[in-house]
């Protein structure tokens, strides 16, 4: 764990006004700083990984995608100009290079290189699949982690806080744009010249062989994805900008989706989610909304599976299941194959462990060191029993206990939705949801049949139940693709190389130990509370609440009925003296519709103004 000591932190402040020259010519420049050991050669080699490394996600064909017109124009859909309109960000168009010797992507430099690839936005990637050698449109943690601000003539990219993008209208109009250029024959006609074309001029000869034979099945398998993905997740409250109805996404896609059942057994979405910031993740002692995990390796499986990826859930309706699962370790069958690139999404994960949270720009209106001190002791009066300071090093007792290797984590506190007091919808609605069993369940009472069923009182291994909480499924589904991978040769052998030092089952254990980021135990499931972290670098993560419900942190301070009931949102430019964005933007948030509440979380309203100011800047601060 990087950080270990306290340290006067006013100090540092000031040290970094004085380190980040004032900006004042247009360009895009970045807010986060990564540890030096990413610095190489005069690039920033972790970024390359964070935004090109592919983790499985598959949407459509990457050819079919790269080649359809907009809906509405002969616009191509892949273009900067169409992908813009949907929040997803792209490097400058121009180069920049540095007067002041070789760049190397730090804090408060130009966004010079163009990280994204092929042209498209960042995190958009081409995904090769591992189950069918088809190349695929796909997402990187940075497409939906990465935000933009915008202050005076100055933009600003923040690393791994949350996007302002509009997955699900973007999805929409994608199909949207398929079925266009299915139907209408003028697109039609383009459309199959434009993909013949691009198929001859970019051919992979490592991929599976694209056959003109086949061009209406490509674009009619896209129509049905896509389209089957909006619809199955329909949205009973409207996500707009930065925010995703993962979970529920997550739940109809592996329960409904991937385990082939009817799709009228899919359910509304109704809990959008903002993107949550996630630097120091894997210092935390769990993950998620709700801490439904631990283990940000199991949460990014989980992730993926939801963002279109896949895992074959689907049991015969005519084998024992148990025998099913035995075949499945025996590899006699497809149960658990999954797209999700496990080797990749650690790269992914250990990549992360060096991005740092942002911090206060010098060129925005200069913080006042007093009050940030003053504020500093607000904070430590009235917020820390939720969330730990970790901007002055972390104490002891900001640590869990020592797990079964002896690691300990960031304590995050957990708090049921009834005394947090905001928006139940998220608990209510998907904490204690239940789905079909199937292959799941028996996955579980194979692997735990000494475990008691809360509700029955009988364990696992004797009967498990029809139905049972969805989550604890989805995890269930996560724990097989993630065991299945440790007993592969290629991981093994990865052990030995990276542990030489260590026996051949210990290098295996400590590499299993480290993809999961030392979380080796199981952790406590609260599928109905939400989780109080670090407010590392906070000032710049908002629409504030887990769903985004709260413009400003200086809205935050005020009393829930003295909050505003609706607000705008998609705009980049940002409120300095609030901390967050201004209402802007094309999508209206109506905080009466159940799921965009933004009552409760009453802490601070109480206080004098004179604290809140001071509150609000140290907030700025770290």
């Amino acid at each position: 764990m990087s950080k270990t000591t306290k340290k006067p932190y006013v100090a540092f402040l000031c040290l970094i006004a004085f380190a980040w020259p004032a900006m004042a010519d247009e360009g895009i420049y970045w807010m986060n700083s990564w540890d030096q050991d990413c610095y190489e050669y005069g690039e920033n080699t972790c970024r390359d990984d964070w935004y090109k490394t592919p983790q499985g996600s598959h949407l459509i064909m990457w050819e079919v995608f790269k080649t359809i017109e907009e809906a509405d124009s002969q616009d191509l859909f892949s273009e900067r100009n169409s992908l813009s309109k949907y929040g997803f960000l792209f490097p400058e168009l121009n180069t920049y290079t540095s007067s002041a010797g070789d760049y190397d992507g730090s804090y408060g430099e130009r966004v010079e290189r163009d990280l994204s690839q092929d042209g498209l936005a960042l995190g958009m990637v081409k995904d090769k699949s591992r189950l069918d050698n088809v190349n695929y449109l796909g997402l990187t943690c940075a497409g939906c982690h990465t935000s933009s601000i915008t202050y005076g003539s100055n933009n600003y990219f923040v690393e791994g806080g949350q996007a302002n993008a509009d997955v699900a209208r973007f999805l929409n109009e994608l199909a949207d744009a398929l079925e266009a250029n299915r139907n209408n024959s003028s697109k039609y006609s383009r459309w199959r010249s434009r993909f013949k074309s691009y198929v001859r001029s970019n051919r992979d000869y490592g991929a599976k062989t694209i056959s003109t034979w086949f061009i209406n099945q490509y674009i009619d398998q896209a129509i049905d994805y896509v389209r089957g993905f909006s619809d199955r997740n329909h949205q009973q409250v409207v996500n707009g900008p930065a925010r995703l109805d993962a979970i529920g996404s997550i739940l109809n896609q592996l329960h409904v989706s991937h385990a082939n059942e009817s799709e009228s057994l899919a359910k509304p979405l109704t809990a959008p989610v903002s993107f949550p910031y996630i630097w120091d993740v894997d210092e935390l002692e769990c993950v998620q909304t709700n801490c439904i995990s631990n283990n940000p390796l199991a949460r990014n499986i989980g992730e993926v599976l939801g963002v279109f990826g896949y895992v074959d859930v689907d049991e015969s309706p005519i084998i024992d299941n148990t025998i099913e699962m035995l075949g499945q370790q025996l590899g006699l069958n497809s149960l658990f194959n999954s797209t999700a690139k496990v080797d990749n999404m650690y790269v992914l994960e250990r990549t992360l462990a060096k991005m740092t949270p942002p911090k206060w720009p010098s060129s925005f209106p200069a913080l006042d060191p007093q009050l940030v001190a003053d504020g500093q002791a607000v904070y430590t009066a009235n917020c820390t029993s939720c969330h730990v300071d970790t901007t002055d090093g972390i104490d002891a007792s900001e640590l869990t206990a020592p797990n079964s290797i002896g690691k300990q984590f960031i304590k995050v506190t957990r708090q049921h939705y009834t005394e947090v007091g905001t928006d139940p919808a998220f608990a209510e609605d998907y904490g204690p949801r239940k789905e079909k069993s199937g292959i799941m369940g028996t996955a579980i009472s194979l692997g735990a049949p000494d475990s008691v069923d809360p509700e029955t009182g009988i364990p696992f291994g004797e009967s498990f139940p029809d139905t049972f909480n969805g989550l604890v499924l989805l995890g269930a589904a996560t724990d097989v693709i993630i065991d299945d991978h440790f007993k592969t040769l290629g991981f093994k052998l990865n052990a030995y190389a990276t542990f030489p030092e260590l026996s051949a089952s210990d290098a295996v254990e400590a590499l299993k130990a480290e993809y999961v980021s030392g979380q080796v135990d199981r952790g406590e499931i609260t599928p109905t509370s939400y989780r109080a972290k670090p407010l590392d670098g906070i000032a710049f993560t908002g629409p504030f609440l887990h769903n985004g419900s709260v413009r400003t942190l200086a809205d935050l301070l005020e009393k829930p009925e003295d909050r505003a009931t609706t607000f705008n949102t998609g705009t980049t430019e940002y409120d300095v003296n609030g901390a967050g964005y201004l209402s802007g933007g094309d999508f209206l948030l109506d905080t009466t519709i159940r799921g965009n509440g933004n009552g409760g979380h009453v802490y601070g309203t109480d206080l004098s103004a004179t604290d809140k100011a001071a509150l609000l800047e140290y907030l700025k601060s770290i």
